[in-house]
């Protein structure tokens, strides 16, 4: 599958940089180099308690690690929101456009959704992400030879700017995937209205009348962090008179507060995907999920 090959390649540059003790030689920390791939992600991912620390995927080095991390998790969190739509089903074939799409996990989710279930279905996936970083991944997801990925396309490009000034023509699968807590983490939370808008005008309207579109999104489970803005979209999306279900879940990890308890508890929360054929010791790779997810289906 997809997420072999992916992690295959990112464990294997990884390891290569470290042989060659070039992990950090193109660190640009903007305060002091930790030396230790985790840390970094972590000062990404809680900005609030490293006010100097990194603020974004700048690092390829910290790229692969990251994928190695993170894409088991990624990749199953957005496979148990799957498996709750009724509507992806009655879909004949996925257009998926996956904003912020980094390594493309969703991707992966629906490769595997597709196999365990025996569907005669084939994707064609468009993904958007401003950071030139995830390039070489993405060449490697292009050059996936594959029966069920039959389109594969990438955009180097701000969403925000691409969504502003371009229509997208008969997407059935939107993806916003640690999205929301982005514009947060990088203090940008004050356009997500405008964004929200720009997929309800330059893409729901776009969509094609004979079947449904399914939204999915998957992001940090706390209200502080714009979990709560989720519903914002939903509201657009109801403002223009669309016939709409929805429902939150999350999963049962590291509950402290009820306002985590966010909709439906997934029965489980342990990853789905197994990658045991490689040795990712070093990355303490997750082994759970935790986010909160909203998902939309229109009618």
């Amino acid at each position: 599958m997809l997420i072999h090959d992916i992690v295959n390649y990112c464990n294997f540059e990884f390891n290569s940089q470290k042989i060659q003790h070039r992990c950090c030689d193109d660190c640009n920390h903007p305060s002091y180099c930790p030396g230790n791939c985790k840390k970094c992600l972590e000062e990404v991912h809680y900005p609030s308690k490293y006010p100097n620390g990194k603020i974004d995927y700048d690092c390829q080095t910290m790229i692969n690690f990251y994928v190695c991390d993170y894409i088991n998790k990624y990749t199953s969190e957005i496979l148990y929101l799957i498996r709750k739509s009724t509507k992806l089903e009655n879909i004949k074939d996925y257009h998926i456009l996956s904003i912020g799409c980094g390594a493309a996990p969703d991707l992966m989710a629906f490769e595997k959704y597709i196999i365990e279930n025996q569907f005669n279905k084939t994707i064609a996936y468009f993904g958007i992400d401003k950071n030139p970083l995830w390039k070489n991944i993405q060449a490697k997801i292009n050059d996936y030879p594959s029966d069920i990925i039959t389109n594969s396309n990438f955009m180097c490009t701000d969403a925000m700017e691409y969504l502003s000034n371009n229509f997208i023509n008969s997407a059935n699968v939107i993806v916003l995937q640690y999205v929301i807590s982005h514009f947060y983490n990088t203090r940008q939370i004050k356009n997500l209205e405008s964004f929200f808008k720009n997929i309800v005008h330059q893409v729901i309207e776009n969509k094609n009348s004979w079947e449904p579109l399914v939204i999915l999104i998957n992001d940090i489970n706390c209200n502080k962090r714009g979990r709560d803005y989720f519903i914002k979209l939903m509201e657009f999306i109801d403002s223009h008179k669309y016939n709409i279900n929805f429902k939150k879940f999350y999963f049962d990890h590291n509950i402290k507060h009820n306002s985590q308890r966010y909709g439906e508890k997934h029965p489980n929360k342990n990853v789905l995907l197994n990658l045991k054929e490689f040795d990712l010791q070093q990355y303490e790779p997750w082994d759970y999920c935790s986010s909160a997810q909203l998902l939309i289906e229109i009618e």
